[in-house]
């Protein structure tokens, strides 16, 4: 009995090294496939599609026979706009595997973006015949069903398929769009733009008689992926009245600097540059910034940074062609519908004074019927060694408690809007009492094609930096995206 016992715990240790071998052959043999799969779909993770292009073409080469590599493929020229080299691919996989549901799903999204729903719905309707319960299928047929501006069936599609899946979101969505009047189907994520051309001008005044107006260009070009430069032209037209002559003081100041931003690791981030001031007799000051941003999670990010910047809130101060250098240092996290935030900044001013900046902020979202909503809790506090006069809001001790409620529209194709008031109360000085404090900001923008169009207003009741406290401002910005 015990030498039967033996001779079967050794056939089964056999067994189970032979089969470890094998499993571990297998592996190996399968690693390479796996590898291009993982690093293609992190390059389209990161919106890098002519990358992922790159990567799923090569690994066709050594594996020709593979069709997840040739469905990969298909997706990424579907994400850089290849349409018709996308669904020649995914009618290539259907004709050796023609009941692949994931390539008919994906060659029915592609046709639906080139506007043949006649196509795009036969094939999501087989699906559906073939699983009534299929919710990716129901989705893309609503989709198309709005498209073509046929609410009826869409809500009639919906509705059956909210009964089939109660708790899902997407599904959920769609009969808010509806029930809004919103006929806007699913749109095509188009391909990450790294380059932009923006110019924009913004109007400020205030209760102690400042007016400013800036104006600026920015250009932002893509090098490769992962690096990009900025460059930045702005101009300072500034009015206001000086409080130690009593006189009124106009001022024009410019600002050019180029920045270089840099991504080596998936987890950091990278940044310099510089440039210079010109101040309104002619005298020119080195500006310069560099930063270390760390994302060790999608959710969590943080960092450093080390600038030299002008201070010119106002005229006054323009005056004193004052700068300032100092360190920062930031973190912020988003959750599923929270967001928290925190920055501190400690710098030392050209004019001998040191400042200090500390601001957190804590949000909390969520939606009803399209709708955004936030509500949530800012503090700010900032500190000076000295108040030397200058034209800038330098307390010895200044404190701010408000209260953020938001709401931001149901994005439709071509308008984003938002409405953010704070209140809550401020103390300017050390020791003196809290007062009432709010501020209300209104942002618009515009999508047309790769224009933005966007016209933002703000209002405060709520100390500025060149100590009024009451204000208002405006922007307006056009941008083109290639």
């Amino acid at each position: 009995m015990g030498r039967d016992h033996r001779l079967l715990t050794a056939v089964m240790l056999a067994v189970i090294c032979f089969s470890a071998e094998g499993a571990r052959a297998f592996a190996d043999e399968e690693d390479p496939v796996r590898r291009i799969l993982a690093e293609g779909r992190q390059a389209m993770l990161e919106r890098h599609s002519a990358q992922a292009i790159r990567i799923f073409r090569g690994g066709l080469k050594d594996h020709p026979a593979d069709q997840q590599l040739r469905l990969e493929l298909g997706r990424a020229y579907l994400a850089d706009g290849e349409d018709g080299l996308a669904i020649r691919l995914f009618r290539e996989i259907l004709r050796t595997s023609p009941g692949d549901r994931q390539t008919q799903l994906e060659l029915a999204g592609a046709l639906g973006f080139r506007r043949d729903y006649t196509a795009s719905n036969d094939i999501y309707q087989e699906l559906l015949r073939t699983n009534p319960a299929d919710e990716a299928a129901a989705i893309g047929l609503a989709s198309n069903l709005l498209h073509q501006r046929r609410r009826s069936e869409a809500r009639t599609l919906v509705r059956q398929a909210l009964a089939l899946h109660p708790e899902s979101l997407r599904l959920q969505e769609y009969m808010d769009r509806i029930d809004s009047g919103n006929l806007g189907g699913e749109e095509r994520e188009g391909p990450l733009a790294q380059n932009l051309v923006q110019i924009d001008t913004s109007y400020f005044n205030d209760s102690a008689g400042n007016h400013s107006w800036r104006s600026g260009q920015r250009i932002d070009l893509g090098i490769r992926p992962g690096l990009t430069s900025r460059v930045v032209f702005e101009q300072y037209f500034q009015r206001g009245k000086d409080n130690v002559s009593d006189t009124n003081v106009s001022d024009t100041s410019e600002m050019s600097t180029m920045q270089v931003r840099w991504k080596p690791l998936e987890w950091m981030f990278l940044s310099g540059g510089g440039g210079a001031v010109r101040f309104n007799d002619g005298d020119v000051n080195a500006v310069y910034e560099t930063s270390l941003v760390f994302q060790p999670v999608r959710s969590l990010l943080f960092g450093g940074s080390f600038s030299r910047v002008p201070i010119i809130p106002n005229a006054e101060a323009a005056e004193h062609k004052i700068t300032a250098q100092g360190w920062e240092v930031f973190a912020g996290w988003t959750g599923a519908h929270w967001q928290l935030s925190a920055r501190g900044l400690r710098q030392h001013y050209s004019d001998g004074n040191i400042g200090s900046r500390q601001t957190g902020e804590a949000l909390r979202e969520w939606r009803i019927h399209g709708l955004g909503f936030e509500t949530g809790y800012r503090f700010r506090h900032y500190g000076f060694e000295s108040d030397p006069a200058h034209g800038y809001f330098s307390p010895s001790d200044y404190q701010s408690h408000l209260a953020v409620v938001g709401v931001r529209l149901p994005p439709l194709k071509k308008y984003r809007g938002e409405f953010l008031a704070r209140g809550g109360a401020e103390s300017a000085g050390a020791g003196q009492a809290f007062t009432p404090a709010w501020e209300i900001d209104v942002r618009n923008e515009v999508l047309l094609g790769n224009w933005a169009l966007q016209l933002d207003y703000s209002k405060y009741h709520l100390v500025q930096d060149t100590g009024a406290f009451r204000a208002d401002a405006g922007r307006f910005a056009i941008a083109y995206h290639f």
